[in-house]
């Protein structure tokens, strides 16, 4: 983003600032239709968000300056983009509707060992963490209704060992798939957790790696493991073997159709234009609202149970692809390149933290999901599930004055007195921003086009900041550190010139 592109954002962002949300709806009658944008599988309501047509004609230029379009081109193209690891980035090419040889076989050999594996076993203990976790973790979760009756599906990512107890509690070890997923086949947390099962003796082993020649050494038979490649990176992988238990677990074809509604996401992302494309439009947004509005944090909110492990998910996509402090060239940033994502799911969260969000000094964005169709459970909840979310969109943008707030109590009889003490506390400062996502259905296409939507705007939004999304050596520095420490807690010699803390807890902790 040039200085100049940044000077005219900053410009818009001021002339904004006195505006009420209320009044953009006022002074441009078709705002909702023109802030509404469709993409496959997804609506997009960006309207009670604070920009206008001249904030847009400015991100659109900041993104013209970046080269947003560029960039992308290089991306399907299979260029260098992780320009710090020297590797494309081609998640995209593991949900192509043509894959490449390598791509097809792996996907047909994953589904011949379902197929083969599924009479002997009862469960599956998943064992990964970062990447190698949250992506099927969430798959299996939010795809319920899709999974196989009768197949226990765990998981264990956490180094300590009661997620890992947890995991084997209870199983038939003869009965159950171990599948070991690790990019490297080197990772501390994963390969201590299957160390502990496999001691515990399942019947079956497998492994999705980027090195097959390392699992194969712990132990994994050559043809229960799974390749995938170095270009895809841990938090974009889902789509590959790492998804190995969801292609066991859940019914024929329900895996090959998420890849399929990705797929459609992808198409869009790289065709539609710049200021109909979803994707792009929403990582402007959180461009605009993070580094021109200063608010540095938003809010993931699912109105959908089935959901409730996204913003888990979205927290390691965002702030492990985009949490930066340099960019591709080496340069340090001036502004940030990632605010905190965190959330629930609603209607949970409107009793513990929506508190914050209406009347906390900070303004921070939400973002609503829902789903139309398909829903769950007794009929009625529908329609009350919509009008939380709803009321929740509203409230934050509306607000209530005070003076309000004190006629209403009035109205209910309430003493002038009571209604003058109360009033402040009742009072809703409004003109907060949201958006609000709709997917068509909680079904396999739809929630792979929604995760591959928040893939393509994590991408946009670093291009836009001028960072590799692609890198995450921030991981790196607290995993080394760690191997150092895990020998004097166990009784060993302790490293040179260790700070003074961390000695001292080393003292209090080690066995």
């Amino acid at each position: 983003m040039t200085i100049d592109s940044w000077k005219t954002i900053e410009r818009e962002a001021a002339r904004l600032a006195s505006v009420r949300l209320l009044d953009l709806f006022d002074t441009d009658p078709r705002r909702v239709q023109k802030l509404t944008l469709t993409a496959p599988h997804l609506v997009a309501d960006f309207s009670k968000q604070h920009i206008d047509d001249g904030a847009l004609a400015a991100l659109a230029q900041a993104a013209e300056a970046a080269d947003l379009e560029g960039w992308r081109a290089k991306m399907f193209a299979g260029d260098e983009v992780n320009s710090s690891e020297h590797r494309p980035a081609m998640h995209w090419a593991l949900r192509a509707r043509q894959p490449r040889p390598e791509i097809a076989a792996v996907r047909q050999r994953m589904t011949a060992f379902a197929n083969k594996i599924r009479p002997e076993i009862d469960a599956i203990i998943h064992l990964g963490i970062g990447g190698s976790d949250l992506g099927p973790r969430l798959l299996i979760d939010a795809l319920k209704p899709h999974r196989r009756k009768g197949l226990d599906i765990r998981f264990a990512a956490n180094v300590d060992g009661a997620d890992v107890v947890d995991a084997i509690d209870g199983l038939d070890p003869r009965r159950t798939l171990l599948i070991v997923v690790s990019k490297t086949f080197t990772t501390q947390e994963t390969l201590a957790n299957a160390s502990f099962v496999r001691a515990w003796g399942p019947g079956h082993i497998a492994a999705a790696t980027a090195a097959p020649d390392k699992a194969q050494a712990w132990g994994v038979p050559a043809d229960h493991v799974f390749e995938f490649w170095d270009w895809v990176g841990g938090r974009y992988s889902l789509w590959s073997s790492v998804s190995l238990c969801c292609v066991v677990g859940l019914k024929d074809g329900v895996f090959e159709r998420v890849l399929g509604g990705a797929a459609d996401m992808d198409d869009h992302f790289r065709t539609a234009a710049l200021e109909r494309n979803v994707p792009i439009i929403a990582a402007m947004v959180q461009v605009w609202n993070r580094e021109a509005c200063k608010r540095g944090s938003y809010a993931l909110i699912p109105y959908a149970e089935r959901l409730r492990l996204l913003p888990a998910y979205m927290q390691q996509l965002e702030m492990e692809s985009n949490g930066k402090h340099i960019t591709r060239n080496g340069q340090t940033l001036t502004r940030p390149s990632a605010g905190v994502t965190w959330g629930a799911a609603g209607t949970n969260g409107q009793h513990s933290f929506f508190q914050l969000l209406h009347q906390g000094v900070d303004e921070i964005p939400v973002e609503f999901i829902l789903f139309k169709d398909g829903h769950e459970g007794p009929p009625g909840h529908r329609a009350k599930l919509f009008a939380n979310a709803l009321a929740q969109s509203r409230a934050l943008m509306v607000g209530k004055s005070a003076e309000a707030a004190r006629a209403e109590m009035l109205a209910k009889g309430m003493s002038v007195a009571e209604a003058d003490m109360l009033a402040p506390h009742r009072a809703f400062p409004g003109n907060r921003c949201s958006t609000t996502l709709c997917i068509d259905a909680l079904s396999p296409e739809a929630l792979g086009a929604l995760i591959a939507f928040y893939e393509h705007r994590t991408f946009a939004q670093g291009v836009l900041a001028g960072i590799n999304s692609f890198d995450q050596w921030g991981v790196e520095l607290g995993k080394e550190m760690a191997n150092q420490l895990a020998a004097p807690l166990q009784g060993g010699s302790e490293p040179q010139n260790l700070d003074p803390s961390t000695a001292a807890w080393i003292g209090r902790l080690k066995t």
